[in-house]
């Protein structure tokens, strides 16, 4: 049998597309199940749109322990709560870095410390906040944006945070939620947050 140089080609450039796809840096992976997705951007809020809440002055943040490896924490970690107190989206934030990020490749995996970020969000239900549970360790991208992923079953939850743009001392926290069910139309929202 002969093969043709075009079907040597071909496989050829599905072989550098599969390595490329492999040998992606730790900032530009997003999703632990593969799924890359753009991030968004902080969209001004409509004109007119009272700036609600005040960063507090403090920030201080209790309860969760440190790693002796940390050198600090960046300006997003703490405790946030929705600047909008009748958002029906999310209602309160907390963001950590200094978390443990793995990284495979292959059957090889690597810890990373100091370079991860975790979210725990809650959303907006009656009587209680939806607790969405604290997300698996990201980096940061190199946008600066945290990113985290959510897959409650009903919906993968895509999440960007980063420091406002728009409104000084905020943390806005942006969502797209991709639902399982093709008929519900996927939305995105974004909402910003003050320290609690």
């Amino acid at each position: 049998m002969r093969s043709s140089g075009k079907g040597l080609l071909g496989l050829a450039v599905a072989a550098v597309a599969l390595l490329s796809a492999l040998i992606v840096p730790p900032t530009a992976a997003f999703a632990a199940s593969g799924d890359v997705v753009a991030p968004m951007q902080e969209r001004p809020p409509a004109p007119g749109t009272p700036k609600l809440g005040l960063p507090s002055a403090g920030g201080a943040v209790t309860g969760t322990p440190t790693s002796r490896l940390c050198s600090g924490h960046g300006v997003e970690y703490g405790d946030w709560v929705n600047a909008d107190p009748a958002t029906r989206s999310i209602v309160r934030a907390q963001l950590r870095d200094c978390q443990p990020v793995t990284t495979c490749t292959g059957d090889i995996c690597t810890i990373t410390y100091d370079a991860g970020w975790s979210m725990h969000l809650f959303g907006a239900c009656s009587p209680t906040p939806c607790d969405w549970g604290w997300s698996a360790g990201r980096f940061r991208l190199s946008n600066g944006q945290i990113p985290a992923t959510y897959d409650q079953g009903f919906a993968k939850r895509y999440v960007w945070a980063a420091m406002s743009q728009y409104r000084p001392g905020q943390l806005w926290i942006a969502v797209r939620t991709d639902f399982t069910d093709p008929a519900r139309p996927d939305y995105e929202s974004q909402d910003w947050f003050v320290r609690a």
